[in-house]
């Protein structure tokens, strides 16, 4: 018999043991979403019948039609009910929007339909129902192996937001922008995070975050009948145009009881199909990128629109078109719509005419893009232009991680306090010249905005030195291996299964300071420090002895440019523009005085390509996947024949040198030295720029350290050029870069070096 007795816990792991079943037998957790979805909601029409309230489904689609069936029968008929549901009008054809079945086998189908049977839903309140399906959806945003949580915008942000603009209950809250198939960069790039099946889950309207959010603020705010009837019927609005994402949000305000004749939700591209309707608050995570191929022209439906194919920039068009005058937004938006030129900058000049840009809110990278997208909150009023503009930057020197390291709402209250939402004329800069020059809050006056070629506002310097030496470094993992272990101990002595000579050294232990994952962590950031650290020591001449009988980097060199002349000269490799002399202040730290600075193009020869080669030569095929990132110099390869891959891929041999260009690949150092290729010759991702040393005197893997020490990774990401999520490092930056020389002896020292003490730290 169904209980209404059982707690959120104990529901909830219900609801995981029959979602690990089913992903046992292949049903992934998003597909199990939906059919929960579905399923909850026949069971809770049925519950309202059984208590004589109107049933919304028709009849032959009803709960007892499908509960009393097994075997092919019960598919069967879930199916047919599925179809015909996916027909209807209002909050069923809502909820049902283009549903099918992805539960194939009956006995599982059975087993799901079972758990929901055990339950009263419909009468649970709706903050414990609705509490319970927020838990699901925010597991699946979680699911590495979904990829879901690249686009779940964090609860944190949604919050803080919220507060800030601050709708109230009579007002109506949109948004709009939940369209996420966008193109999304080089496939190839992105496959290890299953972007394809990331889709499913959007960061605006997605699960309707913003909505429940807005919701949650509001109905406090009176207990007026006809104001709270008002929000829950008439004050959401929101968009998609992913049936998954319509069925997920529309569900997860009913469960709220909000929207429970007419779901807020439409299934609908927000860009194309236009209304007349304005809103008084907007707050939303649009979708970056282009439009995919074969999508409507947005500028054929929308002529009023500066035209672009950038998802992004259209968006906050739109948004600014639906906004009603003294309307107040809120949205989540690239670096790329502060910064870039053409259609974007005519945008961002009738934006700061039309509307007054009083705030930006910087965002820290990887709290909701895995691949580091640079973000900003815009918050506008509609009507009377820019003047100042204030700025709270919660960038610069902050890090967090989806995983590791969440932003949580107390990460944002000082930005909300600086914010003095209802009182701005009380706002203070915490920004200082003289006296605070690290203030996160400040204010720019029209003059200054007005003098701006861009509005990416940028004065923090929080760049912290890592001053440990590798020994302070091997020093700390010591000690934390050892904490490591006292926790264990303390563990086994609580589960009463110490030892004897533990027990009898037990007393003498000190306290342990932190559980095992904690000591843990802090260990594995030990790793990658030391890591940073070796490479950094080694290209700075720390980490070899400099010896006289290696003689200078000076004489090399001009032995190199001899070479380099001689090949010049036999048409091997083309003549180049000199580059520009090396400066005093370019020098970015020390060296030994035997080395040399020189710029890398000085060295190497850049993209050189295959010539003359048979077409059924077999080769190697190195797409992007195919090489490691990290510290590691490792990759692999496909067999093709040459006249496979001759076209449209860049082009190596064995020793060249191929460094990744597009982000994150370049953060994330993917980067390798070219080896035991097939026939020598290999092709692969034109993301890469490839490297080849002009003489036997550059030790091509004492480049590929260099091409990993963080002073090149984070000089190359400040020169990054590009729309977002395609932003590559700049082409003239690798061949300028300075490039530290030591006599070739000693390359080869450092290269011996750093191969064995990494392969001893490195899985």
């Amino acid at each position: 018999m169904a209980t209404t007795q059982k707690t959120e816990s104990a529901l909830l792991k219900k609801v995981w043991d029959i979602a690990n079943v089913l992903s046992a037998a292949g049903v992934g957790f998003t597909d199990y979403i939906t059919q929960l979805t579905y399923i909850l909601f026949l069971k809770m029409d049925d519950e309202k019948e059984s208590m004589g309230l109107p049933s919304y489904l028709p009849e032959g689609c009803k709960w007892k039609d499908l509960c009393a069936l097994s075997g092919t029968d019960l598919v069967d008929k879930y199916e047919e009910i599925l179809k015909e549901l996916s027909e209807c009008d209002g909050l069923i054809g809502t909820i049902f929007t283009k549903a099918t079945n992805k539960i194939y086998r009956p006995v599982m189908l059975k087993k799901v339909i079972d758990m929901v049977s055990e339950d009263n839903w419909y009468m649970m309140e709706g903050d414990l129902k609705g509490a319970i399906y927020e838990k699901i959806l925010e597991k699946n945003g979680q699911d590495k192996k979904s990829g879901a949580g690249q686009y779940f915008t964090p609860r944190a942000l949604i919050s803080a937001i919220v507060d800030v603009v601050d709708p109230k209950i009579t007002e109506t809250v949109a948004d709009p922008c939940c369209g996420r198939f966008s193109v999304l960069p080089r496939p190839e790039i992105y496959r290890n995070l299953r972007i394809k099946d990331s889709v499913k889950i959007d960061p605006c309207c997605g699960t309707a975050g913003f909505l429940l959010a807005a919701y949650e603020h509001m109905r406090t705010q009176s207990r007026d009948v006809e104001k709270q009837r008002f929000l829950k019927n008439n004050a959401l609005f929101g968009a998609d145009n992913t049936d998954l994402v319509v069925t997920l949000a529309s569900m997860n305000l009913y469960l709220h009881d909000i929207g429970v004749n007419k779901s807020p939700i439409v299934y609908q591209d927000s860009l194309i199909d236009t209304s007349d309707h304005l809103y008084q608050v907007i707050m939303t995570n649009p979708p970056f990128g282009t439009r995919p191929q074969g999508s409507v022209d947005v500028s054929a439906n929308r002529p009023e629109f500066i035209k672009t194919s950038d998802n992004q920039v259209n968006f906050l068009q739109h948004i600014m078109s639906i906004v009603k005058t003294g309307g107040r937004v809120g949205v989540v938006l690239p670096d790329s719509i502060l910064t870039d030129g053409d259609s974007t900058k005519k945008v961002r000049d009738k934006l700061m005419k039309d509307f007054n840009l009083h705030t930006i809110l910087r965002l820290p990278t990887g709290i909701f893009y895995a691949n580091g997208v640079k973000t900003n909150v815009l918050f506008f009023e509609k009507g009377g232009p820019t003047k100042d503009i204030w700025v709270y930057d919660y960038r610069t020197g902050v890090k967090h991680t989806m995983a590791t390291k969440p932003m949580t709402r107390e990460h944002l209250q000082d930005f909300v306090d600086c914010y003095c939402s209802g009182h701005m004329e009380d706002r203070r800069e915490t920004y200082d010249a003289e006296t605070n020059p690290n203030g996160r809050w400040r204010r720019f006056s029209e003059a200054e905005v007005k003098g701006r070629e861009d509005l990416n506002f940028k004065w923090l310097d929080f760049t912290e030195e890592d001053e440990r030496s590798v020994a302070d470094i091997l020093v700390e993992m010591q000690e934390e291996i050892k904490a490591i272990n006292y926790s264990i101990i303390h563990a086994k002595q609580e589960l009463g299964i110490l030892s004897y000579d533990e027990s009898v050294k037990i007393d003498s232990l000190p306290v342990t300071s932190g559980s095992v994952t904690t000591l843990h962590t802090q260990f594995i950031d030990n790793i990658a420090s030391l890591k940073r650290k070796l490479i950094d020591d080694a290209i700075q001449g720390k980490l070899t002895e400099q010896l006289p009988e290696d003689g200078t980097a000076e004489d090399l060199y001009q032995q190199i440019q001899a070479e380099k002349k001689e090949l010049i000269k036999a048409g091997k490799i083309k003549k180049e523009k000199p580059l520009p002399e090396i400066t005093t202040d370019e020098i970015p730290y020390e060296i030994p005085e035997n080395w040399k600075w020189v710029r890398i193009g000085e060295v190497v020869s850049f993209n050189p390509k295959h010539t003359g080669l048979d077409d059924e030569m077999v080769v190697s095929f190195v797409p992007m996947p195919r090489v490691q990132d990290g510290y590691s110099n490792q990759h692999t390869f496909e067999a093709k024949k040459w006249k496979d891959v001759k076209s449209g891929y860049t082009n190596f041999c064995n020793g060249d040198v191929g460094v990744a260009k597009i982000t994150p690949c370049f953060q994330n150092r993917k980067s390798v030295v070219f080896c035991n290729l097939l026939n020598g010759v290999g092709a692969g991702t034109t993301e890469l720029t490839i490297m080849r040393p002009i003489s036997s005197l550059v030790h091509p893997e004492y480049l590929l350290w260099f091409c990993k020490s963080e002073d090149f990774i984070r000089s190359g990401v400040e020169s990054f050029t590009g729309s977002v999520g395609q932003e590559r490092v700049n082409k003239d930056y690798i061949k300028t870069c300075l490039l530290p020389l030591p006599p070739f002896a000693e390359q080869e020292r450092i290269v011996s070096k750093l191969d064995s003490v990494l392969e001893m730290i490195t899985e």
